[in-house]
């Protein structure tokens, strides 16, 4: 089972990791406070961000039966992903699970 991971692109990928640079932005501004607590506090809300980060990244992917994504449970896949354009390592993909779910995705494939 080879599972190909992606990066979320379009409105769904822009409302998601809205969410997710929210909680970096809280916590670069509490890191100018610059108090021992909100220090602290900024220092546990940065790993709360890269955790997220990581999280979104592992659990997004395709395989060949089934599709995934952090917010929703696994779909069956009716018809795999078009290349809409390659670039050094970067592939871009449109996904249609059906008419009215339509998902761009970004993935970094190692060269060969």
């Amino acid at each position: 089972m080879n599972k190909k991971h992606f990066i979320i692109l379009g409105r769904v990928g822009l409302i998601y990791f809205s969410w997710l640079l929210v909680m970096l932005f809280i916590s670069l501004i509490l890191v100018y406070e610059a108090t021992r607590m909100t220090f602290i506090i900024a220092a546990i809300l940065g790993l709360i961000f890269i955790l997220l980060l990581l999280y979104t990244y592992f659990t997004s992917y395709w395989d060949n039966s089934y599709f995934k994504l952090p917010f929703k449970s696994k779909s069956t896949i009716t018809s795999q992903p078009k290349l809409i354009r390659s670039w050094f390592v970067l592939e871009f993909y449109q996904f249609k699970l059906s008419d009215l779910e339509n998902y761009y995705l970004l993935r970094f494939n190692k060269p060969e």
